[in-house]
């Protein structure tokens, strides 16, 4: 299994972060994302750019402090967990996911991979969030 975690401080209260992150209907500020399809209360599917879906379970959602799913697509199977705790400056985020990759050729690849994309999505929440 593959781990990366990244962790930042944000200048605006975790109930705004929270909001943001979660509300599914809203996520036009990722940048890796096109679409998202709400199948229910604790379902639904990303589609990247050009079209390449993800599928996403909801296991466990603690306005707004915790919110975890489980994840999968052709390439990789695994869990995401955002941890939102208010602080004195803001609030401090961690996000850690996990995954198994399917193809034993993308193994060497996917903890860089992994990185990068909490990267990107952590800027575009940045910026979302006007900070």
């Amino acid at each position: 299994m593959i781990r990366s975690k990244i962790t930042a401080r944000l200048d605006c209260p975790a109930a705004r972060v929270w909001e943001t992150v979660t509300d599914l209907s809203r996520q036009g500020w990722r940048s890796d994302v096109e679409r998202v399809e709400i199948i229910g209360e604790a379902a639904f599917v990303e589609y990247g750019r050009g079209g390449f879906a993800t599928a996403f379970t909801v296991t466990g959602r603690e306005p707004p402090r915790r919110w975890a799913f489980d994840l999968e697509n052709e390439n990789i199977r695994g869990s995401w967990t955002g941890e939102f705790a208010d602080t004195a400056e803001g609030c401090t985020v961690t996000f850690t996911e996990e995954v198994t990759v399917k193809k034993a050729w993308m193994r060497a690849f996917a903890g860089l991979y992994l990185k990068r994309q909490q990267r990107r999505y952590l800027a575009d929440l940045k910026k979302a969030l006007g900070l």
